[in-house]
Formats: structure tokens, C-alpha cells, sequence
């Protein structure tokens, strides 16, 4: 199992970074690199970020190769994503998805929590094909900037989300969407909030 994980967990062209190294090597590898044709489905994007995550901070329900929230939104380093627990089987932990209007991918490493903190674009919870998205955020950010960041991504209605994607895709802004600097307020995908 840990040689398949191995062979699986090279990403990209050759001399690129690999991908990091699972965290629960007891996932099945397969689920992190899953073969199969990449899908386009309209969902719902929300976001969230260390101040109104459940509980605040940066933990989350699934590592699979992150042992907390994070990642930079490349192909070999998806962010963290969270949607409900019914869609277990359909967006399986460890799948990646592609939102081209952030221009990142993402992996699935969380579950939404409908008790969470009733701030933030995604506080009512995830209900149908839903993504919420982490966002970043640390416990010294301005929760008020990080949600409000959030609330300013957030689309208005369903969007485009590729499962499955292939290697490639345009990447902005690779890193955290919401970053703490510079001061005073962080940055937003790249721009002031």
C-alpha cells in the first residue's frame, strides 16, 4: 500500500515538487489521485477560514494530505475543501475539484458543520452540491477582514466546479486567498479586502 501511495503521490512534469506526502497513510492513495475524466457541474461556493471554522481554527474532519487546513490551490497542492456528509459517495474525500473563477484547485478534507459560528459565507452549512472553501486565516487575522473577504468571493449563484480536473489549469494568485499581510488589512485573492 505505501509503494502504491508513493507511485501515485508524483504530480506534474518531471522536475516539478511532488505532491505532500499523505497524512493518514491508511486513506487509500487511489482516492487522492483518482483516475477518471474530468466533470463539469454547476454547485454552490461558499467560504470559510480560522475564524469561522468549527471550531475556530484550522482543523479538519479528513487529512489527507494536509494535517490542517491549507494548501496553495496548485495541481500538486490543492486548498482544503468542505461540503455535507451525503455527499460521501459522489465527492469522495481526497477528490479534487478545479473552480475556475478563483482559478485554484482544491481537495476534499473537511466535512461542513451546520453548528458552526452564525458568521461567514457558509454558516447555514452545505445542503446539495455545495463546496465551501478554505480561505485561510490564522488566529492573529482580523476575523472581521477574513469574513469579510469571504462574503466578497462569494458568487451569488451556482457556479462552475470541474471534478476531476486535469494538470494545467491556470493558477492565480497561488497561496492562502485570504493572507495576513500587509497590513493593515491582508490581502483577498491577491487584493486588498
Amino acid at each position: 500500500m505505501l509503494a502504491t501511495a508513493l507511485a501515485l503521490a508524483s504530480c506534474g512534469r518531471a522536475g516539478d515538487p511532488a505532491l505532500p506526502p499523505l497524512v493518514n497513510p491508511a486513506h487509500n492513495a487511489a482516492c487522492y489521485v483518482i483516475k477518471q475524466d474530468p466533470t463539469t457541474v454547476q454547485a454552490t461556493i461558499t467560504f470559510y477560514g480560522w475564524p469561522d471554522n468549527s471550531p475556530p481554527g484550522d482543523k479538519i474532519a479528513h487529512g489527507i494530505i494536509h494535517k490542517h487546513a491549507g494548501g496553495d490551490g496548485t495541481y500538486c497542492n490543492p486548498t482544503t475543501f468542505a461540503t455535507e456528509k451525503k455527499n460521501d459517495t459522489t465527492i469522495p474525500y481526497g477528490i479534487k475539484i478545479y473552480v475556475p473563477f478563483i482559478k485554484q484547485y482544491f481537495i476534499r478534507e473537511d466535512l461542513c458543520a451546520a453548528s458552526g459560528p452564525h458568521k461567514g459565507s457558509g454558516s447555514n452549512g452545505c445542503k446539495g452540491l455545495w463546496f465551501d472553501l478554505w480561505i485561510g486565516g490564522t488566529a492573529k487575522s482580523k476575523a472581521h477582514e477574513v469574513i469579510k473577504c469571504e462574503r466578497q468571493l462569494t458568487p451569488n449563484g451556482k457556479v462552475d466546479v470541474i471534478l476531476y480536473p486535469k494538470d494545467g489549469m491556470p493558477v492565480a494568485y497561488p497561496g492562502p486567498i485570504y493572507q495576513n499581510s500587509p497590513p493593515p488589512d491582508g490581502t483577498c485573492d491577491g487584493k486588498p479586502p
